[in-house]
C-alpha cells in the first residue's frame, strides 16, 4: 500500500441488499478508505485483477464460489492482502474451512464499530512492519510451522481409547503453533465466547476432541517445514520448548504476585506466544534466518537489531502482527509486541508485560534458553523496573523459578 495513498477494502456478497447495507454503514469512512464492493467471488476476483486490495471482507457462503475457495486463490494471488470472514452462516465445518485462507472471522450482523476497529487495527498492526516482502509473507500463511513429533504426539492423543482434556491440552501447549491456531479457531466471533479463550485446556473443553482434530488436520500446520533440515527442526523445537518455559514461569510469577485469575491466565497464554514471530521468520526464509543468527553470535549483535535488518522487523512486532491479524486481545498482542522492551509500553495495564518480560530473562540467564552463547541482550529493563517499583521482586521471581525448572525437561 502506498503511504499516501488509502487503503483499498474490498467486501464481497452475494446478496445486493447486503452490500447497500455496508455502503450505508461505511459511509463515513470513505475519506479514508477507499471501499469497493463486488457482487459474488468472480467480480471480486475480476476486481482484483484490476486493483489489488488491502483487505478483502468476504461472506462465507455464497452461490458458485464460497469465502473459503475465493480466499485461497486470493492467498495465493495476492498474498499481502489481509483476509476476513463477515458471515452468519452457523456450521462448524465451514468455519473450520476458513481456518486456512483467513485471517478473522467476523459473525453477522457485525456492528460498525466492531467492523471497523477489526479493520483498523489490522492495517495498524501492519503498518509496523517495513519491509513490504515480510508483510506478505506474513499475510501469506495459512498456517504456523510446527513440529512432525509434536504434530503426530496431538493426532495419537486424539485417538487414544483413554485421552483426556488434560493430557490432550499437556500435548498441545508444547507447541506454539498448534496452540495459537487452536485458540484462534477458539476464540473466533463464531462461537461468541462470554470471554476470550487463554488455556489450550479451555480451547479443548470447549470445543471437544473431534473439533480439535479438524482444526489440527486442517491446519496442516506442520507443512512448511517438511522441506527444512535437521537443523531447522532442531532450532524450532527448542524455541517451543523456550516459549512454554516462558508462558509457565509468567503465569507463575503473576498468581505469586496475586494479580487476579485473568491476569494470570493472559500471563501464560502471552508468554507461550511471545516467540511465535521466530516462527514467521524462519517460514519466511530459513537460511536467512540462519545466517542472522550466525551473525549474532559471531559479532554479538542485538537480537532485534540484527532480525530487522536481515528481515525488516523483528520477530516482536511479527508475532504481535500475526496475533492481531487472528483477532488476539491487545494485552496479548501488545505483550507480545513489548516484550523486549517493556520501557517503550506506555498503556496499561502492566502486569502481564512485566512477567513475560521476567520470565523471558529469567530463563535466559539462568538456562541461556531463547538466546545463543556470547549474544547481546537487553536483559532486564533496570529503568522500567524502578519506575514500577519491581526492582525488589527480583529475588522472589528467582526462587520461583528455581522451584517450578525442576518440572522442566532437560535440553
Amino acid at each position: 500500500m502506498n503511504i499516501e495513498s488509502k487503503p483499498t477494502i474490498l467486501f464481497v456478497e452475494d446478496e445486493e441488499n447486503v452490500l447497500r447495507g455496508l455502503g450505508r454503514m461505511l459511509r463515513s469512512r470513505r475519506n479514508t478508505w477507499d471501499l469497493r464492493f463486488a457482487l459474488g467471488g468472480q467480480e471480486a476476483l475480476n476486481m482484483l485483477a484490476q486493483q489489488p486490495a488491502d483487505v478483502i471482507v468476504t461472506d462465507m457462503k455464497m452461490p458458485g464460489m464460497d469465502g473459503s475457495e475465493l480466499l485461497g486463490i486470493v492467498q495465493k494471488k495476492y498474498p499481502g492482502s489481509i483476509r476476513i470472514v463477515l458471515s452468519g452462516f452457523a456450521e462448524r465445518e465451514a468455519i473450520l474451512k476458513t481456518i486456512g485462507p483467513s485471517h478473522r472471522y467476523l459473525a453477522k450482523p457485525s456492528s460498525e464499530a466492531v467492523l471497523v476497529t477489526s479493520i483498523e487495527n489490522a492495517l495498524t498492526l501492519r503498518a509496523h512492519i517495513q519491509d513490504q516482502k515480510v508483510k506478505e509473507a506474513v499475510a501469506s500463511l495459512s498456517h504456523l510451522p510446527t513440529l512432525p513429533k509434536i504434530y503426530a504426539e496431538i493426532l495419537a492423543e486424539l485417538t487414544a481409547e483413554h485421552g483426556s482434556a488434560e493430557s490432550l491440552s499437556a500435548k498441545i501447549e508444547q507447541d506454539i503453533s498448534v496452540s495459537a491456531q487452536l485458540m484462534k479457531l477458539t476464540n473466533s466471533a463464531y462461537f461468541s465466547l462470554p470471554q476470550k479463550c487463554r488455556t489450550a485446556r479451555q480451547a479443548v473443553m470447549f470445543l471437544g476432541f473431534d473439533n480439535v482434530r479438524a482444526a489440527v488436520l486442517l491446519a496442516g500446520v506442520f507443512d512448511q517445514f517438511k522441506h527444512l533440515g535437521p537443523s531447522a527442526q532442531l532450532t524450532i523445537e527448542r524455541l517451543s520448548q523456550n516459549s512454554l518455559s516462558i508462558g509457565v514461569l509468567a503465569q507463575a510469577i503473576a498468581r505469586h504476585q496475586g494479580w487476579s485469575a485473568d491476569i494470570v491466565d493472559q500471563a501464560f497464554c502471552a508468554g507461550l506466544l511471545s516467540h511465535v514471530g521466530t516462527l514467521i521468520l524462519i517460514a519466511h526464509d530459513a537460511a536467512k534466518f540462519s545466517d542472522m543468527m550466525a551473525q549474532v553470535d559471531n559479532r554479538q549483535l542485538d537480537l532485534l537489531d540484527a532480525e530487522t535488518q536481515a528481515f525488516g522487523a523483528n520477530h516482536a512486532q511479527l508475532g504481535a502482527y500475526l496475533l492481531g491479524l487472528w483477532g488476539f486481545s491487545d494485552v496479548i498482542t501488545e505483550t507480545v509486541a513489548f516484550h523486549h522492551q517493556p520501557s517503550i509500553y506506555t498503556k496499561a495495564p502492566l502486569e502481564v508485560l512485566t512477567a513475560v518480560n521476567a520470565a523471558q530473562n529469567l530463563t535466559r540467564q539462568a538456562y541461556g534458553k531463547g538466546g545463543r552463547a556470547g549474544q547481546k541482550s537487553s536483559d532486564w529493563d533496570t529503568e522500567y523496573l524502578s519506575a514500577h517499583g519491581l526492582s525488589q521482586r527480583l529475588p522472589e521471581w528467582q526462587k520461583i523459578l528455581e522451584t517450578i525448572s525442576k518440572e522442566w525437561p532437560n535440553e
